[in-house]
C-alpha cells in the first residue's frame, strides 16, 4: 500500500501545478456562459472551485472575480445575505487589484441587494457614488457604460420608492447618456432597453396607457434581446393589456413571462406574475384557472417569505457593521442599564423601557439629521457652490446627485422647463444674488431680473413671494 502511495504521490503533485492564471480564467469564462443561460447553482458550484484554485495560487484577480460572480449568483436567488458576505470578502482583496471599475461594479450589486430589502436610501448612496467614480473613468465607453448602469439602478430604486418624476428623470438622462456615445454596444443598448421599460412601469404606476404603450414599444425596437430576461417585457405588456380591459390578451402575454421567469428561477417575479394571471382569469370567469394560479401564488410567498425574514436580519446586521460601529458603546451602555433595571420592581422597568425608547428617538433622530446636515451643507454644498462660481460643465451633474428632488419637482410643475432655466433655478437654490449670477454666467445684471420676472410665470410665482424661499420650500416638500 505504502509503495502505491510513493508511485501515485507524483501524479497527485502534477495534478495540483496544473492550476494556473489561465485554467483559472478558462473558468471564469464558463461562469459567465452560466450566468447568462440562467444557471446560478451550476454558476455557484463552478465558482466556489475557481475562489479555492485562486486562493492556491494567490491570483487576486480570480479571487475578486470569483467573489463577485457568487455575490451575483446569490443575489439572483434573492439571498443577499450571502451575497452581501461575498462582497465583503470581494472588498478586501481590492488592494491587491489594480482595477478601478470593479468597485462600481461592487456598488452596483450592494444597491440591488439594498433594494431588494427595501433599503432603497442605501442603494442610492452606492449609486451615487457611483456617478462620481464615472467621471474619472478616461474611456469613453467605459464611463459610458458604467454611467447607464448606474442610472438604470437608480431608476428602478425611485420606482420602488413611488417617485416616479425621479425615476422617469433618471431614466431620460440614460437616454441621453446612450445618445453621446459615439458607438453603439451591446452592454449601452441593454441600459437603453432597461431604462425604456423601467420608464414603461413607471408610467403604468402613473395610470398613463399611452405613454407606457409607446415606451414598451420603444423598448421593443432596441436592437438587443434580453434572453429568458425579457420576461419583464411580456408582463408589462400583460399589464398594458389588462389596463385597457383586454383580459384574455393579458393572459397571453403574463404565460410567456412566467415561462421565461421560471427558466431564470426568478422567484419574486414569479410571484407577482401568478398573482397577476390569477386576476385575470378571475375577470374571465376562468375559476380553475384563477384557482390553480392563486395556489402557485401562495406556495411561493411562504418560501419567499423564509429568505427575506434571514436576508432583513443578515443584511441589517451588515449594515451595521458597515455605518454604526461608533454606536456599539452606547447600545451597550444602554443594554446594561435595561438589564440593570430589570432587577427592580415593575414601575422601574417601565420607567426604564421609557426612558430608553425616548432617548433611542431622539439621538438617532439628531444623529440622522446631524449627518445629513453635515453632509449636505459642510461637503456636499460647498463642492457644488465651487462647481457654480467656475461656470463647471459638471456643476448640473453634481447638483443633481445632491439634491435629486429638485429638479423633478420643478418639472412636475412646468415640464417644458430648458436645461439652462433648470440651471438659473439651482443658482437661485443656492443662494446667489442676481450680481452673482450674472459674474458667474458672463451675463449682464439687468438682464437677470428679466430672467426672474420670466421664471415666476412660468412657474406661476406671485410678485408677493420670495423667489428664494420658494426654491428652498420646493425642495422640501
Amino acid at each position: 500500500m505504502m509503495r502505491l502511495l510513493i508511485f501515485f504521490f507524483p501524479l497527485f503533485l502534477f495534478a495540483q501545478q496544473k492550476i494556473t492564471t489561465k485554467s483559472i480564467d478558462n473558468k471564469l469564462e464558463k461562469s459567465n456562459a452560466l450566468l447568462f443561460e440562467g444557471h446560478t447553482d451550476n454558476m455557484v458550484k463552478l465558482n466556489l472551485s475557481i475562489l479555492e484554485d485562486s486562493k492556491h495560487i494567490n491570483y487576486p484577480k480570480g479571487k475578486v472575480y470569483a467573489c463577485y460572480n457568487l455575490a451575483l449568483a446569490f443575489s439572483m436567488q434573492y439571498r443577499y445575505n450571502k451575497s452581501n458576505s461575498y462582497l465583503k470578502l470581494m472588498e478586501s482583496e481590492f488592494k491587491n487589484l489594480d482595477d478601478d471599475d470593479e468597485e462600481i461594479s461592487l456598488n452596483l450589486l450592494y444597491s440591488i441587494n439594498y433594494r431588494g430589502i427595501k433599503m432603497y436610501d442605501e442603494a442610492l448612496k452606492k449609486l451615487k457614488k457611483n456617478l462620481v467614480l464615472a467621471n474619472h473613468i478616461k474611456i469613453d465607453s467605459i464611463r459610458y457604460s458604467s454611467n447607464t448602469m448606474t442610472l438604470v439602478e437608480m431608476a428602478k430604486s425611485y420606482i420602488e420608492k413611488k417617485s416616479y418624476d425621479s425615476a422617469t428623470y433618471y431614466c431620460k438622462r440614460v437616454i441621453e447618456e446612450v445618445g453621446k456615445s459615439k458607438k453603439q454596444n451591446s452592454g449601452l443598448n441593454t441600459s437603453l432597453k432597461i431604462a425604456l421599460l423601467t420608464l414603461t412601469e413607471a408610467k403604468l404606476k402613473e395610470n398613463k396607457i399611452d405613454s407606457a404603450e409607446f415606451y414598451v414599444k420603444s423598448a421593443q425596437s432596441v436592437p438587443i434581446v434580453l434572453g429568458n430576461n425579457e420576461f419583464r417585457t411580456f408582463k408589462l405588456l400583460g399589464d398594458i393589456k389588462g389596463a385597457k380591459k383586454q383580459y384574455d390578451s393579458a393572459i397571453v402575454e403574463y404565460k410567456k413571462a412566467i415561462e421565461l421567469a421560471a427558466k431564470v428561477k426568478n422567484i419574486r417575479k414569479l410571484l407577482e406574475l401568478y398573482d397577476l394571471i390569477s386576476q385575470a382569469y378571475e375577470k374571465t370567469g376562468q375559476v380553475d384557472n384563477e384557482k390553480k394560479n392563486k395556489l402557485k401564488y401562495n406556495a411561493l410567498s411562504d418560501s419567499l417569505k423564509i429568505i427575506e425574514d434571514e436576508n432583513l436580519k443578515d443584511t441589517v446586521g451588515l449594515l451595521v457593521e458597515e455605518k454604526q460601529n461608533h454606536l456599539e458603546d452606547r447600545n451597550n451602555l444602554l443594554l446594561s442599564v435595561i438589564l440593570i433595571g430589570c432587577t427592580g420592581s415593575i414601575l422601574i422597568i417601565f420607567l426604564v423601557n421609557n426612558i430608553i425608547r425616548k432617548k433611542n428617538k431622539i439621538l438617532n433622530v439628531k444623529e440622522q439629521e446631524t449627518k445629513i446636515l453635515t453632509q449636505k451643507l459642510n461637503v456636499a454644498f460647498e463642492e457644488v457652490v465651487q462647481l457654480a462660481k467656475s461656470n463647471d460643465p459638471e456643476f448640473m451633474t453634481r447638483f443633481q446627485e445632491v439634491y435629486p428632488d429638485f429638479f423633478p419637482k420643478l418639472l412636475q410643475i412646468e415640464p417644458q422647463l430648458q436645461n439652462s432655466e433648470l440651471k438659473f433655478c439651482a443658482l437661485l437654490f443656492l443662494n446667489f444674488s442676481s450680481k452673482d449670477i450674472a459674474e458667474y454666467t458672463f451675463v449682464q445684471p439687468q438682464s437677470i431680473q428679466i430672467r426672474k420676472n420670466r421664471l415666476r410665470k412660468r412657474l406661476n410665482i406671485s410678485s408677493e413671494e420670495d423667489l428664494y424661499i420658494w426654491m428652498k420650500n420646493i425642495n422640501s416638500n
